[in-house]
């Protein structure tokens, strides 16, 4: 739909400037109406011989009219005018633009338009617990390293930053006891998402260069100019041993996915972490299902039986720097899920790095006056393959 736009200045009255668009139709043409210093105008189109458009406070005549604009049948009354001339016949000095925009057929003004674009910046959400007069130890996470080929013997751990703009600066940096240590994870780009960046601590291999003991990931960044880091977690290395792994248990996740949390595609960048916590997982269960046919003989035969596996994950009462992250990443988030258990107690010892799925919701009960919470969550089998049939 075009827009005719007009501006007018009758003296003593200032200019000003309306954008019309159509109020219906006269002689076949589209008119328009607008109201200046309480006076009601029209714009319209009517053959005369001196011109077809005009504004004029009746509409469809052409005596006492203000402005004779256009004398042509075109669909646009564009015109620049300005008193006195033989187009405008009353005394009042006046000045007259008209533009029309848009619509089909009808050729627009250059206009002197500018776009900017301003970027909304994201920096990461930290939460730093306050001191509410309860005691209670720090929270770090157990990490095991060895040089076995055995994937449940060696941890790792990823870590990753999203910046606003390629100009902005990040750094990742794992420390000792305060000290930078001689290891130091290489970042690497996300595949799918521009400006983010992650890194993945192989605990073995710091092992080897700085040795046990108490480490803490840092991640600093510099976004649009506000600088600062983060803590990404504290971690206690020690190497793998059964005695070191007792009542512990582990659940691994491969992330291909995009996260909405962090507003981060993980797609094809092969990101594995893992999360190591006290606990236990196990109490398989084998869930069999059952489909047995009567012949006509009355005997009953097997047709298929398959055991749909599932296990329990359960932490011991735990900090939420463990059950955030086991809810909110690994059981969200995961493409991959893997779970080992290193506890003496559990009927099963070859629960090493087994592929699963996330069944049932996690849930989380609380204790009165604790800051502690206890997960537990059911997974299933990744492949349904343990069958038999004819």
């Amino acid at each position: 739909m075009e827009v005719l736009e007009i501006k007018i200045e009758i003296s003593p009255n200032p200019e000003l400037t309306f954008l019309l668009s159509p109020a219906g139709t006269y002689d076949g043409f589209n008119y328009y109406e607008f109201t200046y210093f309480g006076t009601l105008y029209y714009v319209y189109h009517t053959p005369s011989v001196a011109g077809d458009w005009y504004i004029n406070e009746t509409l469809g005549t052409t005596f006492g009219f203000i402005a004779n604009i256009k004398g042509d049948d075109s669909p646009c009354p564009e015109a620049t005018l300005t008193s006195p001339n033989n187009w405008i016949p009353t005394p009042d000095v006046l000045t007259l633009e008209t533009v029309c925009k848009g619509g089909s057929g009808i050729i627009c003004d250059i206009e002197d338009r500018h776009k900017k674009e301003y970027k909304a910046i994201k920096l990461p959400k930290i939460c730093i617990d306050q001191d509410r007069g309860i005691k209670d130890c720090c929270c770090e996470y157990m990490v095991l390293g060895s040089t076995s080929s055995d994937s449940w013997k060696n941890d790792l751990t990823s870590a990753w930053i999203k910046l606003s703009d390629p100009a902005d600066g990040y750094s990742f940096a794992l420390y000792k006891n305060g000290a930078l240590t001689s290891y130091q994870p290489t970042p690497q780009p996300f595949v799918n998402e521009e400006n983010a960046y992650f890194v993945t601590v192989n605990w073995y291999e710091v092992l080897v260069s700085d040795g046990v003991g108490c480490y803490e990931l840092k991640v600093g960044y510099d976004i649009s100019g506000i600088v600062s880091d983060f803590v990404w977690g504290a971690y206690n290395l020690q190497p793998y041993t059964i005695q070191n792994a007792l009542k512990t248990a582990r659940i691994r996740a491969e992330f291909s996915g995009y996260h909405e949390i962090e507003g981060i595609n993980f797609t094809d960048s092969g990101i594995v972490s893992d999360l190591r916590f006290y606990g236990y997982i196990g109490n398989r269960q084998p869930n069999m299902e059952i489909d047995n046919i009567i012949y006509q003989n009355r005997e009953m035969k097997r047709v298929i039986r398959e055991n749909l596996n599932t296990y329990e994950i359960l932490t011991d009462p735990s900090h939420k720097c463990i059950t955030q992250p086991m809810i909110d990443l690994y059981l969200l988030s995961e493409n991959n899920l893997f779970i080992s258990d290193y506890n003496a107690h559990n009927h099963d010892y070859c629960i090493d790095d087994l592929p699963v799925i996330v069944k049932e919701s996690p849930e989380l009960t609380y204790y009165d006056f604790s800051r502690k919470a206890k997960l537990r969550c059911i997974v299933e089998d990744k492949f349904k393959n343990k069958r038999t049939y004819y």
